[in-house]
């Protein structure tokens, strides 16, 4: 079972798949806490369901990671 939370996180990866989007403003969007956006991603993470991919900027600093929809009944490898 999933919560409203991590329902409405797959709902806007799918709407805006592979763009990067931070914690903060997944979290404005949804209308919810840093914290609990994050736990959701955390616990869809570990249920397959959600694959995230740090972006960078030109000097190398992380920015905001890209999340997108893991493809069901593929296995997830790890991402270089």
């Amino acid at each position: 079972r999933l919560t409203p939370t991590e329902r409405s996180i797959l709902a806007y990866v799918l709407d805006h798949e592979g763009e990067a989007c931070s914690k903060e403003e997944l979290a404005a969007i949804l209308g919810r806490s840093k914290v609990t956006v994050s736990k959701s991603i955390s616990r869809l993470r570990a249920y397959g369901l959600l694959l995230s991919e740090p972006c960078y900027d030109e000097n190398g600093a992380q920015l905001a990671n890209a999340y997108r929809l893991a493809a069901m009944g593929t296995p997830l490898v790890a991402q270089e």
